[in-house]
C-alpha cells in the first residue's frame, strides 16, 4: 500500500512542479526577453533484481527537466534608440562583474562614462572599430563616446560630372603686338611751360601833343610763318583816322584803342589776305611810356614773326628800324612722340587707316584705337627714379609729378606719398621700391608722367629713366644758371616727360600693317616677330563666358574649417599639331574660396616663384564618352593654404607641393594640406551638364546628436556637422544547445558543459540573426497556453490526490476488519 502513497505524492510532486512552472511563466509573460518553460515529465519504475520486469508496477512520475524554449518572441517599435531585438538566433553579450553572460533582453542604457549596460549594469559587448570605422573583431565593452567629434580634413574629393559634349569651344585667338617704337618711354627733358612767339615794340613815350592821326598815317606789314604747321601769311596794317582811330592819341586808353584797331586788321584783313594767328597787345610801362607786343596765338609753336614794310611813322608806336623779328616760341617738354598711321585690316578687306595725334598720351591714343573694329589697347606708364643719383642735401626738394608737389626726403618717403594720392590727386599713378632702391613709377591709364624740380637747395637732383635701352636724363638746380638738366647735351630744361606703352590685341581675322613708318615713331616696321597669338578670353573665374561649367564642392581644413572649392570647365579645341591634345579634351580650373591652389613656378622671378599658381589640370574622354585616365592628368591640390575671409593664414595644416614631394593619392594619415580629386567616374555624353556623384572625406567638429543601429548591429553615431561615424559593432553568440544554458536571473544565461562554447560572430553571419533597432522583443510565453496548462496541471494535482485518498481508504479499511 506504501506504493501508492508513493505514486500518488510523485504525481503531486510532478503536478506541483508544473503549476510552479507555469506560474513562472505567467508571472514572466511581460518580461522582455523572457523564455518561457515548461515542465518534461517521466515515469518511475521500481529495480529489482529478481522477478519478472514486464509484470513490475510503476512507481510513479518524476520531473525531468524544466526544459527552456527559445523560440522567437514578438518584436515591438519603441521610442528608446539603444532598445534592440534580435530577430533570429543568438543572444547579446554582457559582461557582468568580469562574467560574461548572455541575453534576449535588448534594454540598454548608457551609464556616466557612455558605456552601453542593462537595467542591472552589466555591459553590452561588441566588436570595437579602426579609423576607417570598420570592426576590428575584437570583443569589448561598447562605448558611446558624446563628446565633441574632432574634424578631419579633407584628403580625397570623388567628384563625378557629365560635360556635354555639345558644347562650343569658348576660347579664341587673336593677335597682340605692343608700342614698339624707338619714341617709345623715352625720358625726354625740356622746359616745363611752353612760350610763344613775340616781337616786342620798344618802350615810346607818348608824344608831346599827341599823334594826329588826322594828318598823319601808319602802314607796316606783319607776316607768321611756320613750315611744320604751315600757319603762314600776311597782313597789312594801315591806321589812319578813317579806322575809328581817336584825332589825337595822348594816354594809354587811346593806345588800347589803337591796338584793337590793329587786331581787328589781322583777324579780317584786306583780301586776297588772310587772318593769321597773331594778336597786338598794348602794354603800360608806366611814367607816360608804352609799347606793342606781337604774339603768335599758339604756345610753344616754333614760328617765325616779322614786322617789315613801315612807313616813317611807325616809330611813333616804338616799331623803329624795321624789320623786326621774333623770339621763336618754344614747346613744353612731352613725350616725343610723333604722329604715326596704320592701317588696320578686317576679315572682309576692308581697311582703315589710323593715324595717331602728335605727342597725344597713351591713355588718349588708346582711347582711339578702342574705337576702331576688332582693336582692343590698353595703356600704361612706367618711369623710374634712380637711387644712385637722387640727391637732396638739405631735405628740401620739391618735385612736382604731373602738377602735384612732393616734398618727401628720400626715396621711400616719395613711394608713401605717391601711393597715399592714387585714388586722389594722382589717379591711377602708384610707386614701389625695386629691388636695387630705385622707385618705379607707374600710370595704370597710361597718361604721361612729367618730373619738375620746383625747389631744392644747389646740387638737388633726380635721374630719370624710362625705356631701359635708351638714355636717362637729369634735372638738378644749379644756383647759377638755375634749373638746367646735366646730361652730356647739356641742353637747358627744368622738366622730364615720360611716356607710356600701348599693348593692343586684334580680334580672329584683323590685321594691321605700317608700311612707310617714321624714323622715329611708335612702332617699329612690323615684321613676323611683331605679332603673337594671344587668347583674346582667358579664363576668368568672374566671367562666366570664360567656361563651359562649373561646380561647388564644400571641403574642411585640419581645423574643421569649412571652404568652398569650385571646379570649371572649359571645353578645348582639337589642333592634331598641338602635342596632348585631342578631340574630347576638357581643361578644369580649381579654386578655394576663389584662390589659387596650383604649385609655385620655380622658374618665375622672385616673388613670384613662391606664389600660387593657376591649378590647371587636362580631362580626356574616349570616343564613347566615357574617361580616358590614360590621357588624364592625375588631380592633385598641392598648394592650398586655408586663409580666413580677410586673406590671413589659419594656421592649419600647410601644403606640399609635388617638386618638395607631395604625392596623390595623399597618405593617410595626412601630414599636410594636400587633398585629390577623383574624375574617373566623370563623362561626356551629349546631354546636359551634370553633377552625378560628389563626395569627400572631410568634416568640421560635430557633436552627437542621434544614434542609428543597422541590422549588422554596427552602431552609428550622428552628429550636428551632418557626418555618421561607426562607434562599434553589437556581437551575438549562440550555442549548440541552448537548453543547455544555465538561468541566472534578469533574463541572463551563464554558459554550461551541456550547452557547449559560445559561437561568437557578428549578426546576420554565421546563422545568427539580425539585430533591430527601437525596439524589443516581447516574452514568448502564450498566456492562453499557459491558463490551459494551469487547468490541467490543476486537475493531475486533484486527480493524484484524489489517488492517496483511496489509498487511505483502502488501508483503513483493512484496519477496521479487526
Amino acid at each position: 500500500m506504501s506504493s501508492s502513497f508513493n505514486i500518488g505524492l510523485s504525481g503531486i510532486r510532478a503536478a506541483n512542479s508544473d503549476l510552479s512552472i507555469t506560474g513562472n511563466n505567467i508571472a514572466n509573460a511581460s518580461t522582455v526577453g523572457f523564455k518561457h518553460s515548461r515542465a518534461e515529465f517521466g515515469d518511475v519504475y521500481s529495480n529489482q533484481l529478481f522477478g519478472s520486469v514486464a509484470n513490475r508496477p510503476g512507481s510513479g512520475v518524476g520531473l525531468q527537466a524544466t526544459a527552456q524554449q527559445f523560440k522567437q518572441g514578438n518584436i515591438n517599435d519603441t521610442t528608446n534608440a539603444l532598445d534592440m531585438a534580435i530577430s533570429g538566433d543568438g543572444f547579446f553579450i554582457v559582461n557582468q562583474g568580469g562574467e560574461q553572460m548572455y541575453t534576449r533582453a535588448g534594454t540598454f542604457g548608457l551609464d556616466n562614462e557612455g558605456y552601453v549596460i542593462t537595467n542591472t549594469g552589466a555591459n553590452l559587448q561588441g566588436f570595437g572599430v579602426d579609423s576607417t570605422g570598420k570592426p576590428t573583431g575584437i570583443l569589448e565593452n561598447l562605448r558611446i563616446d558624446a563628446s565633441l567629434q574632432q574634424p578631419q580634413q579633407t584628403s580625397s574629393v570623388e567628384s563625378g560630372v557629365n560635360l556635354d559634349a555639345n558644347e562650343k569651344v569658348l576660347e579664341r585667338i587673336g593677335t597682340k603686338f605692343s608700342t614698339d617704337g624707338n619714341s617709345v618711354a623715352v625720358s625726354q627733358v625740356g622746359i616745363t611751360d611752353p612760350t610763344r612767339t613775340q616781337i616786342d615794340g620798344t618802350s615810346s613815350a607818348f608824344p608831346a601833343g599827341g599823334f594826329d592821326f588826322s594828318a598823319n598815317d601808319i602802314t607796316f606789314d606783319i607776316t607768321l610763318s611756320n613750315a611744320e604747321t604751315g600757319n603762314n601769311g600776311t597782313v597789312s596794317i594801315a591806321l589812319d583816322s578813317s579806322k575809328g582811330l581817336p584825332s589825337n592819341i595822348n594816354n594809354y586808353n587811346d593806345v588800347r584803342t589803337l591796338v584793337n584797331v590793329i587786331n581787328a586788321q589781322i583777324s579780317a584783313p584786306t583780301q586776297p589776305q588772310t587772318a593769321i594767328d597773331v594778336q597786338a597787345v598794348a602794354v603800360n610801362d608806366g611814367g607816360g611810356n608804352f609799347h606793342i607786343e606781337f604774339r603768335a596765338l599758339k604756345e610753344g609753336e616754333p614760328s617765325q614773326l616779322t614786322i617789315d614794310n613801315g612807313n616813317a611813322n611807325v616809330g611813333q608806336i616804338g616799331l623803329g628800324s624795321l624789320p623786326l623779328n621774333n623770339s621763336s616760341g618754344t614747346p613744353a617738354v612731352n613725350n616725343g612722340y610723333p604722329a604715326q598711321s596704320v592701317d588696320v585690316t578686317s576679315p572682309d578687306g576692308s581697311v582703315v587707316t589710323y593715324t595717331s595725334t602728335k605727342s597725344a598720351t597713351a591713355a588718349a591714343t588708346s582711347a582711339e584705337l578702342n574705337a576702331l573694329a576688332g582693336v582692343t589697347a590698353k595703356a600704361s606708364t612706367e618711369a623710374k627714379i634712380l637711387a644712385a643719383t637722387f640727391s637732396n642735401p638739405a631735405n628740401n626738394m620739391e618735385l612736382a609729378l604731373n602738377g602735384v608737389t612732393l616734398n618727401a626726403d628720400d626715396i621711400a618717403g616719395l613711394e608713401t606719398q605717391i601711393n597715399n594720392l592714387s585714388d586722389t590727386t594722382l589717379v591711377g599713378i602708384s610707386a614701389e621700391v625695386d629691388d636695387a632702391g630705385d622707385l618705379v613709377i607707374t600710370s595704370s591709364i597710361g597718361h604721361d608722367l612729367k618730373f619738375s624740380l620746383t625747389a631744392g637747395d644747389d646740387g638737388t637732383a633726380i635721374e630719370i629713366v624710362g625705356n631701359d635701352d635708351a638714355p636717362s636724363q637729369i634735372i638738378e638746380i644749379d644756383t647759377d644758371s638755375s634749373l638746367v638738366n646735366a646730361t652730356a647735351t647739356n641742353a637747358d630744361g627744368n622738366s622730364i616727360v615720360v611716356g607710356g606703352k600701348i599693348d593692343i590685341q586684334l580680334e580672329d581675322g584683323f590685321s594691321v600693317s605700317n608700311l612707310n613708318p617714321p624714323a622715329l615713331g611708335l612702332f617699329e616696321p612690323f615684321n613676323s616677330i611683331s605679332f603673337e597669338n594671344v587668347v583674346l578670353n582667358p579664363f576668368d573665374p568672374n566671367d562666366p563666358k570664360s567656361y563651359n561649367h562649373t561646380t561647388a564642392v564644400k571641403i574642411f581644413d585640419s581645423l574643421g574649417n569649412p571652404h568652398t572649392m569650385n571646379q570649371y570647365f572649359v571645353k578645348q579645341k582639337y589642333d592634331p599639331s598641338v602635342p596632348g591634345s585631342s578631340p574630347n579634351h576638357w581643361q578644369m580650373v580649381v579654386t578655394i574660396d576663389g584662390k589659387e591652389v596650383g604649385d609655385p613656378d620655380p622658374a618665375a622671378a622672385p616673388p613670384q616663384n613662391l606664389e600660387p599658381t593657376r591649378a590647371t589640370f587636362d580631362l580626356h574622354f574616349k570616343e564613347n564618352g566615357e574617361f580616358n585616365e590614360a590621357l588624364s592628368d592625375v588631380v592633385l591640390i598641392s598648394n592650398w593654404t586655408p586663409l580666413d575671409s580677410e586673406g590671413n593664414p589659419l594656421g592649419t595644416l600647410k601644403p606640399l607641393p609635388v617638386l618638395e614631394g607631395g604625392v596623390a593619392p595623399v597618405p593617410s594619415p595626412n601630414p599636410t594640406s594636400n587633398f585629390s580629386i577623383d574624375m574617373s567616374k566623370s563623362s561626356q555624353f551629349g546631354d546636359k551638364f551634370t553633377v552625378k556623384t560628389v563626395d569627400q572625406d572631410g568634416f568640421a567638429t560635430g557633436r552627437l546628436t542621434g544614434l542609428n543601429i543597422s541590422e549588422d548591429g554596427v552602431i552609428f553615431a550622428r552628429f550636428s556637422n551632418q557626418e555618421s561615424q561607426a562607434l562599434g559593432q553589437v556581437a551575438l553568440a549562440n550555442f549548440t544547445n541552448t537548453q543547455g544554458l544555465n538561468p541566472q536571473g534578469n533574463t541572463m544565461w551563464a554558459e554550461s558543459y551541456e550547452s557547449g562554447v559560445p559561437v561568437v560572430s557578428a549578426p546576420r553571419s554565421g546563422g545568427l540573426g539580425s539585430v533591430k533597432a527601437n525596439a524589443l522583443e516581447d516574452s514568448n510565453v502564450d498566456l492562453s497556453t499557459e491558463l490551459v496548462d494551469l487547468i490541467i496541471a490543476q486537475r493531475n494535482y486533484q486527480a493524484n490526490a484524489k489517488t492517496i485518498e483511496t489509498a487511505n481508504q483502502t488501508t483503513q479499511t483493512i484496519i477496521n476488519l479487526r
